[in-house]
């Protein structure tokens, strides 16, 4: 059901109502509220969205390439759901919505409450302009204004999906998807979670010589996500253009407890402009110009983008460095951060394990962290994982290297003797290289002598009966490693590899162009 509400000044009591147009020509206030309850969204499953290739000229090897985004839906996350195979009934083969292997729901109840809705609104906040002088610096009197559609700033986790097909070598037109097919590829996708708090907002530019109509969109998503090829073993198995399949429940490449929050652009300094590409017809340029730096160094850049610090103090670093211990409880922060740089910078965090390291962080436990992943871990970080039938494979991978980055340390290299065991590492002799790998099952964190632990936390390779070399190939003879010993594999069904995040990332400058084949 969807339902709109007046967002005004001052709202005692709210009757929520049908939108139609005859209650839109009444609405008055500062905005609309839209709000949806019991809300599922489903495309039928040879429904598509398309991206027609063009066939390439003169002596290019390339062939045309065709996309196809099949049964896009938004639904619920809980219990009861089905495949996009269109059996048993008018949806397809019952599964559980609540796992990464069900791309289509129920409802979702509270999608968008009338108490945290979505809102469309016009506004004149308060900013600063390209060259660095208040934007609406009276509010009675605003200089310009935005429009703005705000998610709601929580929502329940809901069911992303969509089923993927790539064409190449396609020689028929697109008005008979049958008829001159190429060659395909399957795949599908589903993000299990919510994009609450985005925001995205149209206003004018501000850069001189380019005002220009302007987008902001700052993306926020969390959850699960999932991508895989693997066609599920069965009679609805196909590789026909068009025709609805069922994936495998467990395949693919997977990232669980993801957090990210990415900026495109900023309020009247910095916008995603479009532009058409000269005598290219139907081409397009989608561009983030670059962040204002005059030589005077504006409240724009150093206000927003990093502690009004000199460039010799390495500005960016300093700023990066004291929000992260901002943060970090029981961190001790020497610098105090502008709320802004929450606004302007962000982040990108896969699994839930994110510790401070270093000079101005909690003291480092000396414990096995019961955090790390497992190296079949399925429930945190990103792994890939085998389909229900395959057979186990085997997993190998270099222990990462220790290395400890605070000042006066430089402890970057194998330290060669037992630490090594019987290998001279790749790039060096006798031990010494600037990465080294250890047979050890276990990591006895700070044991002195012993490098088994990477620098960052504990390291734990144990794997029970499963490690082993037995009947197994020496992963030594193929990547020209020197020794007697074999080096450990693990027999396994999936391939954790751990957690990850990127912190602090600044958007200064971005340009996508599009072109035909032939350009």
């Amino acid at each position: 059901m969807l339902v709109v509400l007046a967002a005004g000044p001052m709202v005692g009591k709210a009757a929520l109502e049908s939108l139609d147009e005859e209650s839109l020509s009444q609405v008055t206030g500062t905005g609309l509220a839209i709000g949806f309850e019991d809300f599922r969204w489903l495309i039928k499953p040879t429904s598509y969205f398309e991206q027609v290739g063009s066939d390439p000229v003169g002596s290019t090897t390339l062939q045309r390439g065709d996309l196809r985004w099949y049964g896009v839906n938004i639904s619920g996350a809980g219990t009861g759901g089905f495949h996009w195979d269109e059996s048993g009934g008018n949806f397809g083969t019952p599964c559980d919505a609540s796992s990464l292997g069900c791309p289509r729901g129920g409802l979702i109840s509270d999608f968008a409450p009338h108490d945290n809705p979505y809102l469309l609104r016009a506004f004149s906040p308060r900013g600063v302009s390209y060259d660095g002088t208040v934007v609406n610096s009276d509010p009675n009197n605003p200089d310009s204004t935005i429009y703005e559609y705000l998610a709601p700033s929580a929502q329940p986790e809901y069911t992303f999906s969509f089923w993927g097909e790539l064409e190449v070598g396609r020689s028929g037109n697109n008005d008979n998807l049958a008829v001159g097919t190429g060659d395909l590829l399957k795949t599908q996708t589903i993000i299990r979670g919510n994009a609450a708090n985005s925001a995205f907002r149209l206003f004018q530019f501000t850069q001189p010589g380019n005002e220009t109509f302007a987008i902001l969109y700052h993306s926020r998503l969390q959850g699960d996500f999932r991508f895989s090829a693997a066609q599920h073993d069965g009679p609805g198995a196909s590789d026909v253009v068009g025709q609805p399949v069922r994936f495998d429940a467990l395949e693919g490449l997977h990232f669980k407890n993801v957090d990210a929050y990415v900026p495109l652009g900023q309020l009247y300094y910095q916008a995603l402009t479009l532009d058409t590409v000269p005598s290219q017809d139907g081409n397009f340029i989608l561009e983030i110009p670059r962040l204002p730096d005059v030589p005077t160094h504006t409240a724009v850049h150093d206000h927003f983008y990093s502690l009004a610090v000199p460039d010799s103090a390495d500005a960016g670093y300093i700023t990066a460095r004291a929000a992260l211990l901002s943060n970090t409880p029981g961190a001790t922060p020497s610098h105090a951060v502008d709320d802004s740089y929450f606004v302007t910078h962000g982040y990108s965090r896969w699994g839930d394990w994110y510790p401070c390291r270093g000079v101005g962080c909690p003291a480092v436990s000396t414990t096995v962290s019961p955090n790390r992943n497992t190296y079949n871990d399925t429930d945190d970080g990103i792994f890939f994982r085998k389909c229900e039938s395959c057979d186990d494979f085997d997993a190998f991978a270099y222990m990462i290297t220790a290395v400890d980055v605070r000042p006066g340390q430089d402890q970057y290299s194998c330290p060669g003797g037992s630490n090594c065991g019987d290998y001279a590492p790749r790039g060096g002799s006798g031990g010494v290289a600037d990465r080294y790998y250890r047979q050890a099952v276990n990591c006895t964190a700070n044991s002195g002598s012993d490098y088994q632990c990477g620098y960052g936390g504990s390291y734990n390779i144990s794997a029970g009966s499963d490690y082993t070399t037995v009947n197994k190939m020496n992963p030594s003879t193929l990547l020209g490693v020197p020794g007697t010993n074999t080096l450990p594999v693990i027999r396994t069904g999936v391939a954790n590899l751990g957690d990850a995040r990127a912190e602090g990332l600044q958007v200064n400058y971005m340009k996508f162009t599009s072109y035909g084949a032939g350009n």
